[in-house]
């Protein structure tokens, strides 16, 4: 877990998505911002997304700090479980902590690289 409890979300943990309303009350939303050298790939319901060497590939994340810890281990538990690793990635000089998937596979390339507009 992210020592400052700072997370990237991209998909269903986004404001006004799915698991953003179910955790909300842990939530502190912080910025936005576009993150460079990602795909963002749809699972159906959710996304994933995989590290790129492309720098014009970008996904677009909310960056949160999550307030409650038992709000931190529950998002933290269920992102593993689901098969997303956790890894971290420095955005303005600070660690945030992002799940991503290692392989796309055959999935639908989210083009834009915005959840919430491909989904909605």
């Amino acid at each position: 877990m992210n020592i400052e409890s700072h997370y990237a979300f991209y998909g269903s943990l986004r404001r006004g998505m799915k698991l953003y309303e179910q955790y909300k009350s842990g939530l502190n939303y912080r910025y936005s911002f576009w993150l460079p050298n990602f795909k963002l790939y749809s699972l159906g319901s959710y996304p994933c997304a995989i590290k790129t060497d492309g720098l014009s590939n970008r996904i677009l994340i909310e960056i949160m700090q999550i307030t409650d810890p038992k709000i931190e281990k529950e998002i933290f538990d269920l992102e593993v479980e689901a098969g997303y690793q956790y890894e971290e990635v420095i955005i303005h000089n600070t660690s945030i902590g992002i799940f991503l998937y290692q392989d796309a596979a055959n999935y639908p390339l989210v083009h834009h690289g915005d959840w919430v507009k491909f989904f909605c």
